[in-house]
């Protein structure tokens, strides 16, 4: 019997959103994550021993059991979510699911990993009814996906390398994962069109998977720990709004800590954003970096304009002219909402890009 070793998700890295007073992702390259953040986790504030406080618990996979087996644990320095059995958990998502949403955190495999995503493809929120589950597990030291349909009576599943007809199966590049290190996953829905991601490695890509999401559900098992789950709604940026609204808000780039690094795993919005000015000649744009109001307002604006400087740096790099780039550091002065709570710091921490006249 094959073993089960990995399902998919996402997230906690050394980066964090253009400010270093928060823990963010660390995204695989290639993988983008859409601006409209409505599920953000890293467990901080929830008890160890205890069920996380942003989460539901759906049910245990054995059907005759109903206990919840989801737990918060300490794993070094990060408080963590793990299991000690299967089970399935629902995240409590600000907003519902879009046609164009994506999933990640970074997980750590303690024995012979597995894990799941599962969707319900009920319109009501409320909808524990599980349609389609995607497992991924190593099987002779190669990653297979499985794209299963439960019917209710029966389960199909499509993309075992022994069935006759494959109709879902995806050819992996093999991938040794060892145990007791973080990977980073992301996984991606965008018009039916299904991609997921181990670290920098694509590995699943589905270009019609036949069905609209619309309840989102995990499942565990004590093999997998995960920290810093986010799930974002939204479709690729439409840097087209810097000509109509003269102004373009990103938290798409993240920096080190506390620092002026620019994390790799930026790039891909930084590159579709070079490309977008390498098209548009004749333009000239001043990148703004703008920070929370944690630490002094000093500092803040020091750091904010190193970090646009970086921005800055990066683009020419790619090929942008850098004659039309000019920076500036706001520091906190500008907040988009209130620094009071960790939703509103979040928001504030970010990079603008301004159109200027040509």
């Amino acid at each position: 019997m094959r073993y089960l070793i990995f399902f998919y998700l996402l997230m906690n890295g050394a980066y964090c959103f253009a400010q270093g007073s928060s823990n963010g992702a660390s995204s695989g390259r290639g993988f983008i994550r859409p601006e409209n953040i409505i599920f953000e986790d890293n467990f901080s504030r929830d008890s160890l021993g205890h069920f996380p406080n942003k989460w539901k618990s759906r049910k245990c996979f054995v059907d005759t059991c109903k206990k919840t087996h989801a737990i918060v644990r300490q794993e070094g320095a990060d408080k963590v979510l793990g299991a000690n059995y299967y089970t399935y958990i629902k995240p409590m998502l600000r907003e519902a699911l879009t046609d164009s949403f994506t999933i990640e955190y970074d997980i750590m495999f303690k024995a012979q990993p597995w894990l799941k995503i599962a969707f319900c493809l009920n319109r009501k929120a409320s909808s524990d009814e599980i349609k389609r589950e995607f497992l991924f597990y190593n099987d002779d030291q190669r990653f297979i996906v499985d794209n299963i349909t439960r019917t209710g009576r029966f389960v199909e599943t499509f993309g075992h390398l022994f069935e006759d007809n494959v109709h879902d199966h995806v050819d992996v590049p093999p991938i040794v994962v060892s145990h007791n290190r973080w990977y980073h996953l992301g996984f991606s829905y965008s018009h039916r069109h299904i991609s997921c991601y181990l670290d920098s490695t694509r590995i699943c890509d589905i270009p019609d998977c036949g069905f609209q999401p619309f309840g989102l559900f995990i499942g565990l098992s004590d093999s997998a720990i995960c920290k810093h789950v986010v799930i974002a709604n939204g479709k690729l940026p439409d840097f087209d709004k810097l000509i109509t609204e003269k102004k373009f808000i990103t938290h798409a780039i993240l920096f080190e800590s506390n620092k002026a690094v620019i994390g790799e795993d930026s790039e891909p919005f930084l590159a579709q954003f070079a490309k977008w000015l390498q098209k548009n000649p004749g333009i000239r744009i001043e990148i703004d970096g703008h920070t929370d109001s944690v630490g002094s307002a000093a500092s803040n604006l020091n750091l904010s304009s190193r970090r646009a400087d970086a921005v800055k740096t990066q683009l020419v790099a790619m090929g942008v002219p850098a004659a039309i780039l000019t920076t500036k550091g706001l520091g906190s002065t500008m907040p988009l909402k209130s620094n009071q709570a960790e939703q509103g710091r979040a928001d504030n921490r970010r990079v603008e890009f301004v159109l200027l006249e040509k």
